[in-house]
């Protein structure tokens, strides 16, 4: 795949809005009713390049992701974030594979399959999300919220996309960012940085929230912009 003016221009732009989410005070944070209270959207420009114009763009941005991960951490106060991203294997890796594994995801998404594969990470999404909203500590009532939104939830993304031949933006999104979750504490346990337990909690808190987020934006920014990237020429 060759690197035209416009792949080297898209992943310039996707690349400085990577930096500049990191450096924002809130460094690119939203609020999820979960555990974790926010989810990160870092990951968003490096699953849209991916998505948007393939494996290498992906990758290229991926590492500008991972770059700006490395060089935070030494200038972080955060001990395990220092600890952690000083490793350029944790701090690259990850990243690159988030827009590669996006790409390959959304391309095989297509059909009825990729409708109902889309429904049910959406279910399971928006299920756990549901389980954690302020309701009474009562296991059942949590149980029952947790069916109704991740059901909900389900029900809405089959709906728009029941006319889309292509409903991959949402699946690679999901795809990309849990390969970024998986890959950035898996490494951390393998190298003896976090203990197994911590990875795990971490995975839940953080991890599902940002594939929820990524599904959500990454999807309303490819039906507003993907027909000026993948319509015939």
């Amino acid at each position: 795949m060759k690197l035209s003016a416009r792949r080297i221009t898209l992943a310039g732009v996707l690349g400085a809005i990577t930096v500049v989410l990191g450096l924002l005070p809130v460094g690119g944070f939203i609020p999820v009713p979960t555990p974790a209270g926010s989810a990160t959207t870092m990951h968003i420009p490096t699953i849209l390049a991916g998505v948007l114009e393939g494996p290498l763009v992906g990758a290229i941005v991926g590492a500008i992701f991972g770059g700006f991960s490395f060089w935070k951490a030494q200038v972080s106060a955060n001990p395990v974030e220092r600890l952690i991203f000083t490793n350029p294997l944790i701090a690259f890796v990850p990243r690159i594979l988030i827009g590669v594994v996006s790409y390959y995801v959304f391309s095989l998404a297509r059909g009825k399959r990729g409708r109902l594969a889309l429904g049910a990470v959406a279910f399971l999404l928006l299920g756990y999300v549901g389980y954690w909203l302020p309701i009474p500590n009562s296991a059942r009532p949590r149980l029952i919220l947790a069916v109704l939104a991740g059901s909900f939830g389900a029900f809405i993304v089959y709906l728009i996309n029941r006319r889309s031949e292509n409903p991959g933006p949402g699946l690679g999104a999901v795809a990309g960012s849990l390969v970024n979750t998986a890959g950035v504490l898996g490494l951390s346990v393998a190298f003896g940085y976090l203990p197994y337990q911590a990875a795990v909690a971490v995975a839940v808190m953080h991890g599902v929230p940002e594939a929820l987020v990524a599904l959500v934006l990454s999807d309303l920014i490819y039906r507003s912009t993907g027909r000026f990237f993948h319509e015939p020429r």
